[in-house]
């Protein structure tokens, strides 16, 4: 369930509300604000709605010639209830998500904050010594707050909609989860002094398999509002995070055996384009739209 506000100069907000019923949007309220910044007087349409119908509303305001986001604004934000007249089983229906919201999501997952950068290390170091010791409590724990998961969703979303920039950012946050755990593995192999007790890897065909499941899973979650995304992050953290830490805590260890190396390292790169590929495939079957998506950027670009 979303509600979707639209702010837009006087007089365009009967053409917003039109197109609100239209959709199949049973009532919109609209009401005056003064905007600070333009200051001037604007008008704000406010619709609450199923989430596929929300999506429906916001691709065709921006399909609009008019709609001009230099001087209007949109915003969605999800809602836990809503009690109206239309039937509960029609509005609580979670697929498919806006756009907006997912572009959105995955751009503010991705920004390389000194925060991001923490959870990051913070999550490699428990998730070595967790491997150092085959403590599979230490490795769920650093798996729940270990970002991989969302980037290369934000990677994948951006390589499908043609979003260069949201491509990008997911590849450089990417990089700087893998150099963690390659240091964080680093670290621990330094201080731990005995050898890596974990021994749960999988080799590229086996990962090509399990990265299937976990990109459809992660696909169809980025897909709908019911979906619990962080879950699925647990099973991807890992598959993604035990190799790199492997590599830096047999770096410090040596010797490094240059086949096995390049198995781990090749099950690594698997799971990363498996996951990648499957999730933007999920995108496609859903119903999502990289039309949608580029359109959106257009009018952001104004």
């Amino acid at each position: 369930m979303h509600e979707v506000r639209v702010t837009v100069p006087e007089g365009k907000s009967q053409d917003v509300a039109r197109i609100a019923l239209e959709v199949g949007i049973r009532q919109a309220s609209v009401y005056r604000v003064y905007v600070h910044g333009p200051n001037r007087e604007m008008e704000v349409v406010s619709a609450e709605t199923s989430t596929p119908t929300a999506k429906l509303f916001i691709d065709a305001l921006l399909s609009t010639t008019w709609l001009n986001l230099a001087e209007c604004s949109i915003s969605a934000r999800e809602l836990r209830a809503v009690l109206s007249s239309d039937p509960i089983s029609e509005i609580t229906y979670p697929r498919v998500e806006p756009t907006v919201d997912v572009l959105a999501d995955l751009w503010q997952l991705s920004h390389l904050t000194s925060s991001y950068v923490g959870r990051a290390v913070a999550a490699a170091i428990l998730l070595a010594y967790g491997m150092a010791e085959d403590s599979a409590i230490s490795i769920v724990v650093a798996a729940l707050f270990m970002p991989f998961l969302s980037q290369v969703l934000a990677v994948s979303f951006g390589l499908w909609s043609r979003d260069a920039g949201l491509a990008k950012k997911g590849v450089a946050a990417i990089c700087v989860s893998t150099v963690a755990c390659v240091a964080a593995g680093a670290l621990v192999g330094l201080l731990h002094g005995g050898s890596l007790l974990f021994s749960g890897f999988k080799g590229p065909l086996v990962s090509f398999a399990i990265s299937s499941v976990i990109g459809v899973a992660a696909g169809l979650a980025i897909a709908d509002d019911a979906g619990r995304r962080y879950l699925i992050g647990v099973a991807a953290a890992v598959q993604f995070a035990v190799f790199p830490v492997w590599l830096g805590f047999n770096l410090v260890q040596g010797p490094l055996d240059p086949h096995l190396a390049a198995e781990r390292l090749g099950a690594f790169a698997v799971n990363l384009i498996t996951i990648a590929g499957t999730a933007a495939l999920v995108y496609a079957v859903t119903g999502m739209s990289a039309r949608d998506a580029e359109q959106l950027r257009k009018k952001i670009a104004i």
